[in-house]
């Protein structure tokens, strides 16, 4: 299994927290002694649409947030990103005031990656097809702060896209 942070922007209705992963977003990895860039392909997490997916704090299991199969935590795989909503619990109520103050940027994700899922190139690897395992909120991001910089500003306009196109098409999304 693989883990992957990245700056995220999340919005917080209430008790239910949203994030998205962006795809085509080239991101370095450090890992393992090597440096590689990685891109999420959109589609990468279409196997994992019916799977048992959790959301937790901080890859904490004892900090469950939600799952799939209880209809707690959502996935939504759109044209240009994977987004994600979970029901937080009355027991996270640190990690909504945390996001509401705006010190919770960060999400991860742990994953492996399917049989012929990835494709190597000139030092990038593409996620084609991934095992979601669990998703949710992180505190420290595990990506340098240029990446994170890359990252949140790819972030920024993934989240402009989502409301573009909610405003659009009221109730797609």
């Amino acid at each position: 299994m693989e883990t992957r942070s990245l700056q995220a922007e999340f919005t917080n209705d209430g008790n239910t927290l949203s994030g998205i992963i962006p795809y085509d977003s080239p991101t370095t990895i450090h890992e393992n002694g090597r440096t590689f860039t990685e891109v999420i392909r959109p589609g990468a997490f279409r196997s994992s649409m019916t799977s048992d997916v959790i959301a937790t704090f901080n890859h904490n299991p004892g900090r469950l947030l939600g799952r799939t199969s209880s209809g707690t935590l959502s996935l939504v795989d759109g044209p240009s990103y994977l987004r994600f909503s979970v029901q937080l619990p009355e027991s996270a109520a640190d990690v909504r005031e945390l996001v509401q103050r705006g010190d919770l940027k960060g999400a991860s994700f742990t994953f492996s990656v399917r049989s012929g899922g990835e494709h190597w190139q000139n030092g990038t690897r593409e996620l084609r097809d991934v095992n979601l395992f669990e998703i949710g909120p992180v505190v420290q991001p595990a990506y340098t702060a240029s990446s994170l910089k890359l990252r949140s500003a790819g972030l920024s306009l993934m989240a402009m896209r989502l409301r573009l196109e909610e405003n659009e098409h009221p109730g797609t999304t």
